[in-house]
């Protein structure tokens, strides 16, 4: 149980990688991407801020994301914060498989999704987990909308994208978040970063 939580988690926390440029690059772990030259890398700072705005329907597990969020290896927004909406957002973290060395990505992001639907209003699984891929990798897929609510009692009709990726003793998470009505970023932004991805 533990690992899924801990899966959730990473999945919704932002954090810090600021570069002067529109690539990220990691040499050590082999992992690029390229981000749109008017979206934001966010710093942890930001990314701690955002996570204190989400509302759920559970509690408990809200002070368990605030406490073990971690910081990914990249994130970014589209606009610079603070920002009167739902900001689009993409994040990828880097976990150990550990016991899950060997399991179908469908299958972890099946773990996840539990967690997902106590968690907010509204919850709807628009794309159940498929295969795909990512980076010339073999992934894992799936979409849900919910409503996010914040402190000032407003609601956002979200979509979140989500990939899981295999590799060696490894796996990547990489979440996307846009409004369901792309008003304030499209999911073809989304596709254009993901599609950069080097790996």
């Amino acid at each position: 149980m533990r690992i899924i939580q801990v899966l959730v988690i990473s999945l919704i926390s932002l954090s810090a990688f600021a570069q002067g440029t529109n690539v990220f690059e990691s040499v050590t772990i082999g992992f690029k991407v390229t981000k749109p030259s008017e979206w934001q890398f966010v710093t942890a700072e930001e990314n701690l801020e955002n996570l204190k705005k989400v509302q759920m329907n559970d509690e408990e597990f809200r002070q368990l994301m605030l406490k073990y969020s971690t910081a990914p290896l990249v994130a970014m927004m589209k606009y610079p914060e603070p920002f009167d909406d739902l900001n689009p957002s993409f994040k990828v973290n880097i976990k150990p498989l550990g016991q899950l060395k060997g399991t179908d990505p469908k299958k972890i992001l099946g773990l996840i999704l539990p967690q997902f639907k106590k968690m907010f209003q509204d919850f709807n699984l628009v794309q159940p987990p498929t295969d795909t891929t990512v980076g010339k990798l073999p992934a894992a897929y799936m979409r849900i909308n919910y409503s996010l609510a914040i402190p000032d009692g407003r609601i956002f009709p979200t979509a979140s994208e989500l990939w899981i990726v295999p590799r060696d003793d490894y796996f990547f998470m990489i979440g996307a978040g846009t409004r369901q009505d792309e008003k304030t970023g499209s999911r073809a932004e989304i596709t254009k970063i993901l599609s950069s991805v080097e790996m």
